[in-house]
Order: structure tokens, then C-alpha cells, then sequence
């Protein structure tokens, strides 16, 4: 089945319905009741906030808890656009996700997403989270275009090349059968030895090339280490 595709203009318009429901305490509650059921059944939402929305939903009449029930129906709306959204715009990631991906802190993503270094990506008001699409396009410092699912692509790799080094009985194999396949994975990469890359691309340590700085000195790293084994 087909997903209908949700234009900006209609996101908007729901972000309109959900604020002006959530104006009377009464409709607020319900439709926050009926949005964290499903939400609950069709994706995942986290312990803090479901926490959060029993304790105000047990707290029968809303009008006491007015103000806290709409906070909280604006983000159950968000979170369910951004589900409906989901089938156009492929996965979508977490500022902590990227974070964990690009190897830095959230306070560099957020500052990227500020500088606008994700092409399209807005900041976010105060309270509200960004989810940044994997077909984003994000610019390195060196005003490379790369779309945020290769930086994912690279990151789940190393992390699968990492978890074939771990040896049961902690002898030097394993290690030694990783940093091969390492060296060859860089080799097929860039298509050519470190030896040349580095001609072509310069010294990884002194490298504004965000990707090339950090796997060009892994690349040197594992080569002096087998060569020191």
C-alpha cells in the first residue's frame, strides 16, 4: 500500500488543529488519550514521556493540569507527523542518534543544524526535538555534499567491522584477521593504498575533510599497528 505524501504546508495545518483542540482542556485530554494509545501500539515512545502522560491523564478533570496536557498533546502530534511522515522521507534520526553517528557531541549538532550544515533542516523551538531525515544533505567543512544515510552507512559498517574483531579465548587472530580486513575495506574505499590516498588527500591530522580525518588516521593507525605486530 502507497502512503499518501504529506506536503509542509499540511503539516502545518495539523500543527494549527492539534493547538486549537488542545485550547480546551476537555478536547485536549481525550484526543491526548486517543493519540498516546496508538502511538503507543504502532511506535516507540519513550518511558519518561509515557510516564508523564498516565500521571496527567490519571488527574481527572484537565482543567488543573491545563497547560501541561497541551505541552504534552503537541508532542504526541509531533511524534505521530513525524510516523505519518515517515514512508517519504525514509528513517529519521535524533540529534543524540547523529551525534553517536558523526562521532561528536549533541552540542555540534545542534550547532550544524543552527550554522544550517543540514541543507533544509531548521532549528527547532525550545523544547521541541529535530528528526533529521537520512536523505538530508549535510556540508562538511570542506563544502562536501554527503547525505546524512552515508555517514550511517559508515558508521554501522565500522561497527560490524568492530564487533568481528571480539575473540573468545583474547588471542591476537582475530585482531590481526580485523586490521586486514580494515586495511582492505579502506583500500576498496578510496581505491587505492593509504600510501597514495594520503598523497591525493593530504595528512588526515591536518584534514578539514570531516570523513577523511577520522578514517584516514584509523587507516594509518592500524597499518602502524601491523606493522609493529
Amino acid at each position: 500500500m502507497k502512503y499518501m505524501a504529506i506536503s509542509e504546508a499540511e503539516r502545518k495545518t495539523f500543527e494549527r488543529v492539534i493547538a486549537e483542540v488542545g485550547s480546551d482542556p476537555e478536547k485536549a485530554g481525550v484526543t491526548l488519550k486517543v493519540l498516546f494509545n496508538v502511538i503507543k501500539k504502532t511506535t516507540s515512545i519513550t518511558i519518561d514521556l509515557q510516564s508523564e502522560v498516565k500521571k496527567l491523564l490519571d488527574q481527572y478533570p484537565y482543567q488543573a493540569n491545563h497547560a501541561l496536557v497541551q505541552e504534552d498533546l503537541q508532542k504526541l502530534g509531533e511524534i505521530l507527523m513525524c510516523v505519518a511522515q515517515e514512508e517519504e522521507v525514509g528513517r529519521t534520526y535524533s540529534t543524540g542518534q547523529l551525534a553517536k553517528f558523526f562521532g561528536v557531541s549533541i552540542t555540534t549538532i545542534n550547532n550544524w543544524i543552527t550554522g544550517r550544515r543540514f541543507i533544509g533542516v531548521e532549528r527547532m523551538e525550545r523544547n521541541k526535538q529535530a528528526r533529521i531525515s537520512e536523505n538530508t544533505i549535510w556540508i562538511s567543512p570542506t563544502e562536501e555534499r554527503i547525505p546524512v544515510r552515508d555517514i550511517v552507512e559508515i558508521y554501522e559498517q565500522k561497527q560490524r567491522r568492530g564487533n568481528s574483531s571480539i575473540s573468545d579465548d583474547g588471542g591476537n587472530l582475530n585482531r590481526i584477521r580485523y586490521i586486514i580486513e580494515t586495511i582492505n575495506y579502506f583500500e576498496k574505499r578510496y581505491g587505492k593504498p593509504y600510501s597514495e590516498v594520503i598523497v591525493e588527500k593530504g595528512n588526515p591530522d591536518d584534514s578539514e575533510d570531516w570523513i577523511w580525518a577520522r578514517e584516514g588516521k584509523e587507516w594509518k593507525s592500524l597499518l602502524k599497528e601491523i606493522k609493529d605486530l
